[in-house]
């Protein structure tokens, strides 16, 4: 099964009266928890975003037997929904596990390296100056990329190499701590617990920069975000890299974006840079003080 949201949402403040418009493009969906129940797996996915003037708001679908949506609700708090999105649990055609062949690179951070310097040459060489152009908004979207790979590949390495790490997450992730499996399970697949958290660990959107600073505190012991220079300059990356894959470089109201100039993304550029080796450098240094 995988979820399908469609169309817009119109949302009533509870103190203004104002209608503020969200498209369903602007949620990203993740699988919260799975619990056991009289009749199979019940499984749970929500989607969440904070929004400026309405504040936290999340639509909630629980599927419950397997390939049954059984409820959805959305919590907009104190605000009336008007219009609320198109959105419920599908059949998904059934393709192979695409992480099923994925081997974790040894070392993300040279693979990003390689990402950032490729990525600049290309920037000098084919970018323009005018902030709408494609390949300067193709370049940027790719350095979001680039970034979400090594925060992923990273987290990932490091949990496999490290039993603490491994254990931290597994007893203080709100979602792994949920699962619960039978002696039956762990019979017929001994490294079934292994397979959840690395399972687990692909499907984060690594982009949601405050859920993966999370996942760093608990695995490894710092938070990522205390790390970056500019912060909201970061968060602000993430936003313009979605309209850029999701609206063609427009915002959600239409209006074309004009940013992106050659300075802007090589300015982005070394921003992520600096964020990725200072990761970099607090792994290593944790990795040589540990016993």
């Amino acid at each position: 099964m995988e979820v399908y949201c469609r169309g817009t949402a119109r949302i009533k403040h509870g103190t203004t009266g104002e209608i503020h418009a969200i498209e369903s493009d602007d949620l990203d969906w993740e699988r919260r928890w799975g619990d056991e129940r009289q009749m199979g797996s019940e499984t749970h996915y929500e989607a969440m975003i904070d929004h400026q003037e309405l504040g936290e708001l999340t639509w909630g679908l629980w599927e419950y037997p397997v390939g049954i949506e059984n409820y959805h609700a959305t919590d907009a708090g104190p605000h009336a929904v008007i219009e609320d999105f198109d959105y419920g649990l599908e059949h998904d055609d059934e393709e192979p596990d695409e992480w099923v062949d994925y081997a974790v690179p040894d070392d993300p951070f040279t693979i990003f390296m390689s990402s950032y310097h490729h990525t600049g040459d290309l920037l000098a060489d084919h970018g323009s100056d005018g902030g709408t152009h494609l390949v300067n908004r193709m370049i940027f979207s790719h350095q979001i990329t680039a970034m979400e790979a090594y925060l992923a590949d990273r987290l990932i390495n490091e949990i496999d190499a490290d039993a603490g790490a491994f254990q931290r997450l597994l007893e203080q992730d709100e979602d792994l701590a949920k699962e619960k499996f039978t002696l039956v399970d762990i019979s017929k697949n001994p490294a079934l617990v292994q397979d959840k958290i690395r399972e687990h660990l692909r499907a984060i959107q690594y982009h949601n920069l405050a859920k993966v600073d999370v996942l760093y505190n608990i695995a490894l012991g710092f938070r990522i975000l205390n790390l970056a220079k500019e912060k909201a300059s970061l968060f602000k990356a993430v936003i313009l890299r979605h309209d850029c894959v999701h609206r063609n470089g427009f915002d959600k109201n239409g209006k074309e974006l004009n940013v992106f100039t050659k300075a802007f993304v090589q300015d982005t550029a070394d921003l992520i840079k600096s964020f990725v080796e200072s990761i970099e450098h607090a792994i290593r240094e944790r990795s040589d003080g540990a016993p």
